[in-house]
């Protein structure tokens, strides 16, 4: 069996457990194969072959994409070690060690900043409002964010509380986000021009109205750079940057990691406590406590 057929094969079977990955396994998969010759018999392949392909990557990509290239092909050559189908041992694959960046975190004065540049007497602007207002009163992910529909949107409660199910795509669940009166008052008006769209034929929240279409996460990161960098935010702010914002803020206000983990919907409870050091007023608070105990 040549290399190509044998990374078909796999993604097949990926297919049947997450419908996420593939498209990722895909891309890197395709780039060893690239790298090998499609034809080339998976059975020849060995150790050399990845640690020479990694190397070739250190010209043009970061660590961690190499990092996450080698547990793709260590997860795909365990599949083909379990059928005996290659003659190397998976564990020769080890991923490479480095340091992630500090990621940048959205304040609640950085998102003012943002919001304050938007007039929401302009339908452009008001899209924009309500994706910003969104990303901060839910600290949703942009991919639940893009594929919010309307047919999931309750109606609000009599705090002017609405929420929303959106699923995550981690753990292929649907989960609840809530926001305030203020982004409920933007999704109205929001709302009462979307129904304009002649071409509206579609259930997502957010559609562009000259295509019909949804738009993508490519989209709202860009508007989110643009916003950024007009509010003069000396940070690299992304829509993730909203969902590190409000782990800080939750803790920032007394909130515990529970709170964090519940609000954020982290399938892992870990998730949770690595955002404890990222507030450092609650871990300071909590630190601090104990050091005066002792």
């Amino acid at each position: 069996m040549n290399i190509e057929k044998a990374i078909e094969t796999y993604l097949k079977w990926k297919e049947t457990h997450t419908t996420v990955a593939v498209d990722r396994y895909r891309i890197r998969l395709q780039q060893f194969m690239e790298f090998v010759n499609p034809d080339y018999p998976l059975s020849n392949i060995n150790g050399e072959h990845i640690v020479t392909f990694h190397k070739q990557m250190e010209k043009g990509y970061s660590p961690a994409t190499i990092a996450y290239s080698a547990r793709i092909l260590r997860n795909f050559f365990y599949f083909w070690h379990g059928r005996r189908e290659v003659h190397f041992n998976p564990k020769e694959i080890i991923p490479v060690r480095f340091i992630n960046p500090d990621k940048d975190i959205v304040t609640k004065g950085d998102f003012e900043d943002m919001d304050d540049l938007l007039d929401e007497d302009y339908f452009d602007d008001l899209k924009k409002k309500l994706v910003l207002n969104l990303l901060w009163d839910t600290g949703m992910r942009i991919s639940e964010l893009c594929e919010i529909e309307l047919g999931n949107i309750s109606e609000p409660n009599k705090e002017g509380l609405r929420t929303a199910k959106v699923r995550t795509r981690k753990s292929m669940r649907y989960n609840l986000v809530v926001w305030g009166s203020k982004t409920n008052d933007l999704l109205m008006k929001y709302l009462g021009v979307r129904l304009c769209f002649e071409n509206c034929n579609t259930d997502e929240l957010f559609i562009n109205p000259k295509t019909g279409k949804p738009y993508t996460a490519r989209s709202i990161q860009r508007w989110i750079k643009e916003l950024a960098d007009m509010a003069m935010l000396d940070k690299n702010i992304t829509p993730h940057s909203f969902r590190h914002g409000k782990a800080n803020h939750i803790l920032d206000q007394g909130g515990s990691v529970r709170d964090v983990s519940a609000i954020l919907r982290h399938v892992k409870p870990e998730s949770s406590f690595h955002y404890m050091q990222l507030s450092a007023k609650h871990y300071l608070d909590v630190a601090g406590k104990y050091l005066a105990a002792a």
